[in-house]
């Protein structure tokens, strides 16, 4: 019975922070920045490339082609960015904690002091803080660990893979692309800008608030903070493409 309960239970401000945190740091937490990151850029910069061709007042295949060809170039180069850039920081992370690990051979009464030291300032003192060392050094993985958590600020949460990082960023740029092509493809000339528009902005809108899902944050805010820079990018792109293609007419 009191188990049941629990479903009415009212969860404690301190709880639900608690909740965020474990969320953010789930393992699909670790791909989320790549996730709305990619679903942004490949959004915001075919809508803003399309916007500009139609202020240009370019006809639909060619908006169409050049939007498949921004689509699949961005999805290629943000997702070998993104396998590269990682895979780096993992193999920086490998380094550290080979050091880290050779300094606990060689130097072990040195990393015994940094543990104290750590604990000590966790709020530990006289034998209570004596145990403690005692207790977390008496094994070398969980020595080790200590350290590479505690002093160098890595953890689980930071390690990644690079090729579903990558993977990940992929197909999130092509989703995000693919909104405000495909009413270039669909939709009438006379309606597609406005429906590309409005679309790209709904899926920027529930992309911002969804993710407030991990960071906790107030989801309007976030909703409206990236439905904010859609506007600002494609606005800028739409006039800059009427002012170029007038200038250049102009010209000739």
């Amino acid at each position: 019975m009191v188990r049941g309960m629990d479903f009415f239970r009212i969860p404690w401000h301190g709880e639900k922070e608690h909740v965020k945190h474990e969320r953010l740091h789930a393992p699909v937490g670790k791909f989320l920045r790549h996730a709305i990151f990619g679903m942004n850029d490949g959004l915001v910069s075919t809508l803003a490339l399309m916007a500009g061709l139609a202020g240009a007042a370019m006809g639909k295949e060619v908006i169409v082609i050049a939007g498949l060809a921004e689509m699949m170039a961005g999805a290629i180069s943000m997702s070998l960015g993104t396998y590269i850039s990682t895979k780096s920081q993992l193999e920086f992370y490998g380094e550290e904690i080979e050091k880290e690990k050779k300094d606990l051979d060689n130097s072990p009464q040195m990393e015994k002091e940094h543990v104290r030291e750590i604990y000590r300032r966790k709020g530990f003192v006289g034998k209570e803080l004596d145990r403690v060392v005692e207790r977390l050094t008496s094994n070398k993985k969980r020595w080790l660990n200590i350290l590479v958590n505690e002093e160098l600020g890595l953890n689980n949460s930071k390690m990644e893979s690079a090729w579903i990082s990558g993977v990940v960023m992929f197909f999130a740029f092509i989703i995000g692309a693919f909104i405000p092509l495909s009413s270039f493809v669909f939709v009438p000339m006379s309606f597609a800008l406005k429906a590309a528009i409005t679309s790209s902005l709904l899926l920027l809108f529930f992309v911002g608030a969804g993710k407030t899902h991990f960071t906790g944050r107030s989801w309007i805010k976030s909703g409206f903070e990236m439905v904010f820079v859609g506007i600002l990018a494609t606005g800028v792109a739409y006039y800059l493409g009427d002012f170029v293609s007038g200038y250049v007419a102009y010209l000739i």
